[in-house]
């Protein structure tokens, strides 16, 4: 077996204090991945801006300055505002580059960013992708890629952190890492990679 994980701080889309919960999911993937790169960049002797300690308000900060809506984030949504804020703090702190994002097609470059240290946005959508009759883990919704796991007969899995779980009588489970077969959800998924360009990523 072989396996490979980014250590990143999951957010939950339930959390108490979230204005429009059900709808957060985007906003959750972008505040994880934001919080990964911010704390990566120097201060360079200025203050840039942090996400809010508070999950609760961190997500929403993220839902209104990511165009959140109550119908979801498409995927050119969410990668507007995954740039926008990482530059804006590559701005602040001085640190050279630019962030750019990418539409990753299948498993390999997946697990190239991956490999490389970088968590990918992975969106599940079987409504946009006309595929109704299948059962992905999720029918729609963003999670972050944090790893994957390639079982000894070759099987590929991604480790996903699933935003958490709304339970019927109102309680919630904080974001947990889930294991999803990569063939069995491949034309259910659109994953989104964040990268810094023209930049030295070496402080990773």
């Amino acid at each position: 077996m072989r396996q490979n994980k980014v250590i990143i701080q999951p957010y939950t889309q339930w959390e108490t204090g979230i204005r429009s919960p059900a709808s957060a999911c985007g906003p959750a993937a972008i505040a994880g991945l934001i919080r990964f790169w911010e704390s990566r960049l120097p201060a360079g002797g200025a203050a840039i801006r942090r996400l809010p300690a508070d999950p609760a308000e961190a997500v929403n900060a993220m839902y209104a300055a990511c165009f959140g809506t109550p119908l979801g984030m498409g995927a050119s949504v969410l990668a507007l505002g995954l740039r926008r804020q990482l530059n804006a703090r590559l701005r602040e702190s001085g640190r050279p580059g630019r962030a750019v994002t990418r539409r990753l097609s299948g498993f390999a470059a997946y697990r190239a960013e991956i490999d490389a240290g970088r968590p990918v946005a992975v969106k599940f959508d079987k409504w946009f992708a006309l595929r109704w009759r299948d059962r992905p883990l999720f029918d729609y919704h963003w999670t972050v890629g944090c790893g994957y796991r390639i079982e000894d007969d070759g099987t590929e899995h991604l480790l996903v952190h699933d935003a958490g779980t709304r339970y019927s009588n109102g309680t919630h489970a904080a974001s947990r890492e889930r294991q999803v077969p990569y063939a069995a959800h491949r034309k259910v998924l659109t994953m989104v990679a964040l990268a810094i360009e023209g930049g030295d990523e070496a402080q990773r």
